[in-house]
This record gives C-alpha cells, structure tokens and sequence, in this order.
C-alpha cells in the first residue's frame, strides 16, 4: 500500500500524522471502532452507560494477548489510558480529559468515572486514545519506542522490524481474535509493505504498473484517468477531514491580531481553490465536516471572495501591508499548486505569501512548539464526532490548538457541548462557536472539507472505503 506521507511517530500518545493511523490501525486494536456507516461498534471492549451517562462499564473481550505475549486485561487498558492521560508529551490529553476516575473491577471489566456526560468519550476511543498497547513493549522501548513500536499491539498484524523512512513492514498475526462472517481466521493476508511516496503522480505510477495494490489518495486530476482502467477500481465517499491554512496567532506574530487572519480569510477564492482539487470533496467554511450531526450547508461566510475588504482590514490595522511565510509540505507538486494559487488569490489584495516548503515532520515540529512566524498549509485527517475536529484545536490551552487561539466565548461552548449528550444542544452550541472561529474572530482559514479514496487493484478484495480515511487491511484478499 502507498501513503501520501512517511510514517513519523507509531506511539499513539505523540502521534499527529495521518499515515502514522494508516499502521497504527493495522496493529493496535481500539477499544471500540467504527462501521462503514460511521456507527460505533465494539472492538477490545463492549461499553455500557449507567448513572445519567457519567460512568461507562467496559466488557473487555477474552482471550487477547498482545504481540509480545502479556495478557489484554482490564489492568492493561488502565495503564494505557492513564498514560494517555497524563504523560509529558500525549496529544491525547484533551480527548480523555473529562475521565475522573479508571477503576478494575475484574480481569475482564472496567469501570470509567465521568466528571460529566461526555458525548465524544466513544468517537475518541476509536481513535488513539483508545488503542491498547503492551506496558512492556512501551517500557522497554524507552524514547526509541516512538520509531520502532515492535511486538507492541493486539491487532490483525505485527511490526517486526523498526519503521524506515520509506518502508513499513507488518506480518499477520496468527493468534488474532477477528472472524470472518463464516468463521474463518482473519487476516488473510500474509504481509503488508506500506511506502510513502508524496508525489501523487509518482503513487498513481506505482498503482497504474502494479507496484502497489492499495492507495487511499490520489490527486483529483487523476480520478476519470483510474475510472477508465479495467485493473484498477475507484471508490469514493465522504470524510470528516478538511483542509486550512493555521496562523500562529501567539503573542509576538504578526497574526496575533484577528483582522490579519480574517482579511486572508476574506481574499482566498475556496471554489477556485476547489477546482484545483479538480472538484474532490467540497468547499469548505469550518472545522464541521458534512457527515457530522452539527454541520449547517448554509454556513457559507467567505462564500464570494472579497479582496476590496481584505486590503482595508490590512490597512485598519495599521502596521503596513501584510507579508507572511505560508509553509508547505515538501515533496508533494499538487500541493505546491494549490499554494501558488493562494499566493496569487492573496496577491489581489496586495497580500504577500511567501510560500516555503520543509518535510511533514518539520512542520509538525513547528506547529507543536508554536514556532513558526507566519501559515502552514496543513490537513487534518477528521475525527468521527465534531468535537475531535473543534475542541483540541481551538478551546484555549488544546494540545492541538497549534494557531494558539483563545476565545473565552468559544471555550465555553465548546465546555458546554460536552456536557450532555442531547444532540440538538450540541449542535447549538458548536454552530454558535463555529461562527466565532470562523468569522468573529477567526482562529484559521478553513477552504475545504476532503472526500475519503480507496483505490485498489482489480485483484485485491474485501475493502471499502470508510469516513475516517483508514484502510482495514484485515479484510483484504488477493482473488484473480
């Protein structure tokens, strides 16, 4: 299989890549996961609600043994959300940050104490912060862990070697739980190569010559190319993810003042912007995607462009015209396109972009330490309840809130919508923020909500295409 990015970081604690998830899915098992549908369905763990919703009983599945031999038990999954919960350095802080207390009750039960009803505990669980991975595997791994992660899972497939930059190797695992509809072991196949190759035109040359089986991104450009080819087979169908442009907006950078960021917001033409995705997904005004309850499709702010407007936001704020770096990933032309078209969408409101390019994890680096001085062009892969795509982001403080926003009006809806499960209250309260952070007093420039790809050669059978972007390779075969 071909990913758009290297794999950076295989411990889910640190990780913020999205092909980090492609391998990390593959050999970690969640405690619960999702359908094709975007339905919750347990996994490691059948949860139960009692009490008003503030505590979730866990029915941990039997008889699962991680790679390296030691036990899944209810002590494993305490260890694990702990550490997630409290480590130096886990960007899963924020999404179990609601959990008060983690009791075992037997081997095989475990109990969560919520400090309130908490509407996204599942959503997040499916994700990093629930998966479950070996304390003596981590442990031993020490700082190295972050690379290799060998032996560390439950899942379909084992990590038997360190990753490289450009290859990761994952072997079935014999003794994995999962069945098949008639019974039959899964997974059926005996190995996955997983490449990152960033240039799309080189990741559809690998699909087109056989070189690869499986890719989940291809450029837009490309999609009627693939249709027509009788070896290969095109799907398609809508993700939580989106696309923006982050300012730094800390104290001591030029978009710490809000008109800066709403003027670029102002200028961009999204549906141009769109166009040069040649139509894949849809344009985008928010962190909101379409499958999300709360998403509103007449939520369309920026939907005219408005340059006039933006050089006079610039020009209010006084400090001169405004020129910034925008950063971009190395490596990746289709990319470097939809920059320079910023860059000339900006230029008509006499604002300057100076397009930058460094390696994904560079930008990642910058982004985590507020580092950078001026945008980064960046994606974020989209989470299955809105509030994975809003709360770390954007609520004063996030793990993930990379722009350094705060908004004392937006945190305290954002607090609020995770304080009930009803989901006509949630949608309030997220809609009412979103306008905040969008165009109030905007904490990014959000231009496009992405579509999810599964391309696969006519051979491989038993994928299909999932709103979180992940490929599940445990169901995958080669037929003739």
């Amino acid at each position: 299989m071909v990913l758009e990015d290297p794999v950076v970081d295989l411990d889910p604690l640190r990780s913020g890549s999205v092909s980090d998830r492609d391998v990390q899915h593959q050999i970690y098992d969640s405690l619960v996961r999702i359908d094709p549908s975007g339905k919750i369905i347990p996994w490691l763990a059948s949860p139960a609600f009692s009490e008003g919703n503030t505590v979730v009983t866990f029915a941990l599945r039997n008889g699962v043994k991680y790679h390296d031999g030691t036990p899944f038990d209810a002590e494993s999954v305490k260890w694990n959300l702990e550490r997630y919960k409290s480590a130096k350095g886990s960007l899963r802080v924020g999404e179990l940050a609601p959990i008060s207390a983690i009791d075992v009750l037997d081997p095989l039960t475990l109990r969560l104490k919520l400090k309130a009803p908490f509407p996204s505990l599942l959503s997040n669980l499916v994700d990093r912060a629930g998966m479950m991975l070996s304390r003596r595997a981590v442990e031993a791994g020490g700082e190295d862990f972050t690379r290799t992660a060998v032996k560390a899972g439950t899942g379909p497939f084992i990590l038997g070697e360190p990753i490289k930059d450009d290859r990761v190797v994952v072997d079935r695992n014999p003794d994995w739980w999962g069945r098949d509809r008639g019974g039959n072991a899964l997974p059926y196949l005996d190995r996955v190569i997983y490449r990152s190759i960033k240039d799309g035109d080189a990741r559809l040359a690998n699909i087109l010559t056989g070189a690869a089986h499986v890719a989940s991104r291809i450029n837009g450009k490309d999609i009627a190319q693939v249709k027509t080819v009788a070896s290969l087979r095109y799907r398609e169908t809508r993700g939580y993810n989106f696309g923006s442009l982050i300012p730094n907006r800390a104290p001591g950078f030029i978009f710490n003042d809000g008109r800066y960021v709403k003027a670029v917001a102002m200028a961009i033409d999204r549906a141009e912007l769109l166009a040069g995705f040649v139509g894949l997904g849809a344009v985008g005004y928010g962190a909101i995607a379409p499958p999300h309850f709360a998403f509103d499709d007449s939520f369309r702010p920026y939907e005219i462009p408005d340059p006039v407007a933006a050089k006079k936001l610039v020009q209010d704020a006084g400090r001169g015209p405004l020129r910034f770096d925008l950063l971009i990933q190395s490596g990746d032309p289709a990319m470097q396109q939809i920059g320079l078209l910023i860059q000339s969408q900006l230029a008509k409101a006499d604002i300057t972009a100076d397009l930058r390019t460094t390696s994904l994890g560079e930008i990642l680096k910058l982004q985590s330490d507020r580092a950078f001085s001026g945008m980064t062009l960046f994606g974020w892969s989209g989470r299955i309840d809105p509030d994975g795509n809003t709360y770390d982001h954007l609520r004063t403080g996030g793990v993930s809130n990379w722009s350094s926003y705060s908004n004392a009006q937006v945190d305290r809806l954002l607090d609020e919508q995770r304080t009930t499960l009803d989901e006509a209250q949630r949608r309030s309260a997220l809609r009412a923020a979103e306008r905040i952070y969008v165009v109030e007093d905007p904490a990014r420039i959000w231009y496009r909500f992405g579509a999810v790809q599964l391309v696969t050669a006519h051979a491989v059978r038993g994928l299909e295409p999932y709103p979180d972007g992940l490929v599940r390779m445990q169901y995958a075969w080669l037929g003739k």
